[in-house]
C-alpha cells in the first residue's frame, strides 16, 4: 500500500514592480511563517526585557544620585547649624563664667562669702616693713573649664543657679545700700600694674616678703580716688609709705593709699566713693611714681582685685 503524504500548506507571495515588468513569485510555507513569528516574538520579548532592565537600573541610579545630592546638601546645612550653635554656646559659656565671677565679687563685697571660701593666694605687693599685718587673702572661685560646649542641659542648670544666686544677692544689696556704698569696689586710679598682691622679691632688700597690696604706676600728679565712702583717719607722711592716706569705711573695711605726692583731704573728712583724695607721687621708699593701694578687713590684708568691679 502506498502511504499518504500529508500536504504542506504554502502561500505564494507575488512581487510586482509595475504592470509592464515581470513579477516574482515566492512560495512560503505556513510552518516558516509560524516559526518566523515565534522568533520575532522571542526577540521582541528579549529586547524588551533588556531595555526594561536598563531603564530600571538607570532610574534607580538617577534616584540614588539625586538622593545623595539632597543628603549632602542637608548634611552641609546641618554642619553649618551645628557650627553656629557651638559658637553661640561657647559665647554663652563665657558670659556665664563672667557672671559667676561678678557674682562672687559682689558676694564678697556684700559680706556673703563664707569663711570656708577664704584662702591665701596671690603674688607681689608692698613691703611688710612699712605696716604690720596678718596675711590673709580672699580668692574668688572661677568656673571650671568647659570642654563639652554642646551640653546645653548643664549650661541651662548653671545659668539657673547663677540667676538664683544673683537674685539673692540683689535682695541683700537692697538691704545693705549703706554698707555697699562704703565697701571698696573701684580702681583708685588708672595705670600700669607694676606689682601684684602676695609674695615678691623686694626691689631694695632683695629679700622675699609679702606685699600687702598692689602697686599701680602712673603719671606724677595723677588723681587718686577713694574706692568707697568713709572717714579719713590718717593723712600724713608715714615712713617707707611716704605720704599716706587711710580711710575707715566702717563695717570692718579700711583702705590705704601710699607714696602720694600730696593730699586733697585731711584727717576727719568724710569722703564719697570716687572723690579725689590725693595725687600720685614718688614719696617714701619708691622706685618711681606709683600708688600703693591696700584693702583691709578687720586689719587683715586682702587682694584688692577681689573688690574691684569696674
Amino acid at each position: 500500500m502506498r502511504q499518504k503524504v500529508k500536504a504542506v500548506k504554502t502561500y505564494s507571495v507575488v512581487i510586482m514592480s509595475d504592470a509592464l515588468t515581470s513579477s516574482k513569485e515566492f512560495i512560503v510555507s505556513k510552518t516558516l511563517i509560524r516559526n518566523s513569528i515565534i522568533a520575532v516574538s522571542v526577540l521582541v520579548l528579549v529586547f524588551g526585557f533588556v531595555i526594561f532592565d536598563y531603564l530600571t537600573k538607570y532610574i534607580d541610579v538617577s534616584l540614588d544620585h539625586k538622593e545623595n545630592k539632597i543628603l549632602k546638601t542637608e548634611k552641609k546645612v546641618n554642619l553649618e547649624k551645628i557650627a553656629v550653635l557651638s559658637a553661640n554656646l561657647k559665647t554663652y559659656q563665657l558670659r556665664l563664667k563672667k557672671m559667676e565671677e561678678i557674682k562672687e565679687k559682689i558676694m564678697i563685697i556684700a559680706g556673703l562669702t563664707s569663711a570656708g571660701k577664704i584662702e591665701e593666694v596671690g603674688v607681689g605687693g608692698s613691703s611688710t616693713n612699712s605696716m604690720s599685718t596678718t596675711n590673709s587673702v580672699i580668692k574668688t572661685d572661677n568656673l571650671k573649664d568647659k570642654t563639652d560646649i554642646l551640653d546645653t542641659n548643664r549650661i541651662n542648670q548653671e545659668s539657673l543657679k547663677t540667676e538664683k544666686d544673683l537674685a539673692f544677692v540683689l535682695s541683700v544689696i537692697k538691704e545693705k545700700k549703706t554698707q555697699l556704698a562704703s565697701t571698696p569696689s573701684i580702681w583708685p586710679c588708672r595705670g600700669y600694674l607694676s606689682c601684684a598682691f602676695g609674695y615678691r622679691i623686694h626691689p631694695f632688700t632683695g629679700q622675699k616678703e609679702f606685699h600687702n597690696g598692689i602697686d599701680i604706676s602712673g603719671l606724677l600728679g595723677q588723681d587718686i580716688k577713694a574706692t568707697g565712702a568713709g572717714y579719713v583717719v590718717l593723712a600724713e607722711r608715714r615712713g617707707n609709705m611716704g605720704n599716706m592716706i587711710m580711710i575707715d569705711h566702717n563695717y570692718g573695711y579700711s583702705t590705704r593709699y601710699g607714696h602720694l605726692a600730696s593730699f586733697n583731704v585731711k584727717e576727719g573728712d568724710y569722703v564719697k566713693r570716687g572723690q579725689v583724695i590725693g595725687y600720685l607721687g614718688n614719696t617714701g621708699r619708691s622706685t618711681g611714681p606709683h600708688l600703693h593701694y591696700e584693702v583691709r578687713f578687720y586689719d587683715k590684708a586682702y587682694n584688692p582685685f577681689d573688690f574691684i568691679l569696674n
